[in-house]
């Protein structure tokens, strides 16, 4: 905790802003740092004047790039100036009013995050020479970005922030109002990015092992569904569908449609409203053969019919032949001795 303090005091003395606007009133000031995964940072500045002004001097402690401006009025030309390492962003308004005095600046960061055996800090110090009537800062993580001290408020400063996410993201955020000239906007954050280097590795392979697993898993449900389709479509047919399916399998599976209006007593259109039905759910197949004839072909067949065992044959045990009249009978003999 101590070293954290310490970097803290570092880093913020590297990234401190002096003297941001002069001789100014601002309504509303915030600004929203976000942390890119190369440890770069994306501001965005937003100046709410509190009466019409004509020019700013904004002067850094650290060099910035990328500047974009937008205005609410009519034109805001402003310029950035790095020099040894810092930078002054010099703006000339024109046609501010007090309802239209809104800036807004964007710029990239080099080096204001700094590693440590903990992680990441951040740091910034916003110093301000005006008052403010409402200041909000914001700071997001990157996106694989935690916190890494428990209470969660250990790791930012000053502890009175506020946690938010957008599912992506974590956000600490601070509001601040009435603050005077030369109040500090002092704000740090300490977190860690722990899927970064072997252990993104690491949740790759998991991640592709899993895959692997559900890819399995899908194709031995589908096989299981497929042996229990029957069961479910037929389950679920009317009385005058299972009699055309009964008369499909009466003859091997393939019928003319003749046919089966001749065995159903169905008019041919009820026959061809069933088939109709039947083909939409996969249970038939239906080939012309000829301009007014159809061959129907069943799709699906209960396999799992158990065949039905036949009885054995009864063995009749031999009978005795009978007796014409006055045919003697056998005697059994035996020699005498």
């Amino acid at each position: 905790m101590k070293l954290f303090h310490a970097l803290l005091v570092v880093s913020v003395l590297a990234v401190s802003m002096a003297n941001p606007v002069a001789a100014q009133e601002l309504e509303y000031f915030s600004i929203e740092d976000t942390i890119n995964d190369d440890l770069s940072v994306s501001n965005e500045l937003v100046l709410n004047f509190a009466r019409p002004v004509t020019q700013l001097e904004y002067a850094f402690a650290f060099e910035i790039t990328n500047l974009s401006v937008k205005a609410d009025f009519a034109s805001a030309d402003c310029t950035n100036f790095p020099i040894e390492g810092k930078s002054t962003i010099s703006c000339r308004f024109n046609g501010m009013t007090e309802k239209n005095s809104t800036l807004i600046l964007s710029f990239l960061t080099e080096n204001a995050v700094l590693k440590t055996d903990d992680g990441f800090v951040f740091s910034v110090n916003h110093g301000i020479s005006v008052p403010i009537e409402r200041s909000f800062v914001l700071i997001r993580l990157p996106e694989n970005g935690i916190l890494v001290k428990e209470p969660a408020n250990l790791s930012y400063f000053p502890p009175s922030g506020n946690i938010l996410s957008d599912g992506r993201r974590i956000m600490i955020f601070w509001e601040g109002y009435n603050l005077s000239s030369g109040d500090s906007l002092q704000f740090s954050v300490l977190y860690s990015t722990p899927f970064i280097g072997t252990l993104s590795d690491t949740y790759i392979l998991a991640a592709a092992l899993l895959a692997v697993v559900a890819m399995i898993g899908a194709s031995v449900y589908i096989r299981r569904g497929q042996t229990k389709r029957v069961k479910v479509v037929t389950s679920v047919l009317s009385g005058d569908e299972k009699t055309i399916v009964s008369i499909l399998e009466k003859h091997g599976g393939n019928a003319l449609q003749k046919v089966l209006v001749r065995e159903s007593n169905f008019s041919k259109a009820k026959i061809s409203r069933l088939m109709k039905e039947l083909k939409k759910r996969g249970v038939i197949g239906i080939e012309p053969v000829s301009g007014r004839e159809n061959k129907v072909k069943l799709l699906i067949h209960d396999r799992e019919k158990k065949e039905t065992p036949k009885p054995e044959a009864r063995k009749e045990e031999p009978k005795r032949p009978l007796l014409t009249p006055g045919e003697p009978a056998e005697k059994e003999t035996s020699e005498e001795s």
